[in-house]
């Protein structure tokens, strides 16, 4: 018991949930960034200049702001035993470099009557409110007009032509890819020697027999996740296919 309540306390001094206050000139400051660069912890202080934060013995607070210089706090066992914690940051002094304009009078007047003329062209456009008004000619380019990029909405029941051509190529594409795809996915599936073995089809004639197979629409059903039919298929025209293999 003695070893428990000693580790106990030595526990809550070494690890506390402190809470603190960010303040410059007596003023509250938000929006401060508070890291503890031990345990890359962070938080940020609320408009009021508040903030709670988890830290331990000897880590390293880092305050920092864009409009105050950053600072650095290490947690000491003061810090751990009153839980609290009151931070004053100095404003950042941004210093630009010094410009030297020359070929100036000090006289203002005769200075900016002195400036150089604008040499860029400019635009012969004129607009006036009324142009607001004005009604567009119609499209002169009719079916030569460039294309609608993008899907098209329903139009009377059904689609523009350019819609649905896309469609169809779309459609075309899935389905040369599927077929591709095919052989690959049902020797991986199935294994090879289910072919070899079960079904006695030479490894090298293996996407022959199933590009035999596909009027039986054996790519369609497989896609359907039909595996039970597409074995059904393959024991069936395995034997079609060694009668005219002979």
């Amino acid at each position: 018991m003695l070893i428990f309540f000693w580790t106990n306390c030595f526990s809550q001094e070494k690890y506390a949930l402190i809470s603190g206050k960010i303040i410059s000139s007596n003023n509250s400051v938000g929006n401060v960034h508070i890291v503890n660069l031990n345990s890359k912890i962070g938080t940020v202080s609320n408009d009021s200049g508040e903030f709670e934060l988890m830290v331990s013995l000897n880590d390293t607070l880092l305050f920092s702001s864009i409009e105050y210089e950053r600072k650095k706090i290490k947690m000491t066992g003061n810090f751990i035993k009153h839980k609290r914690i009151l931070v004053e940051l100095i404003p950042s002094v941004n210093e630009l470099d010094e410009i030297f304009i020359e070929g100036l009078t000090g006289n203002l007047n005769y200075d900016i009557n002195k400036v150089p003329n604008d040499t860029l062209l400019k635009h012969n456009f004129r607009f006036q409110l009324s142009d607001l008004n004005k009604i567009l000619p119609p499209d002169q380019h009719g079916s030569e007009r460039a294309p609608y990029v993008g899907f098209f909405p329903p139009i009377s029941g059904g689609v523009p032509l350019s819609d649905a051509r896309y469609e169809a190529e779309q459609r075309l594409k899935r389905e040369i890819s599927r077929k591709k795809q095919f052989p690959i996915k049902i020797r991986k599936q199935l294994g090879l020697a289910y072919f070899t073995d079960k079904l006695k089809i030479p490894e090298e004639k293996i996407d022959n027999f199933l590009a035999y197979c596909e009027f039986r629409n054996i790519v369609a059903e497989y896609y359907k996740n039909n595996l039970l039919q597409v074995i059904q298929i393959l024991r069936e025209e395995s034997e079609n296919y060694h009668e005219i293999k002979e």
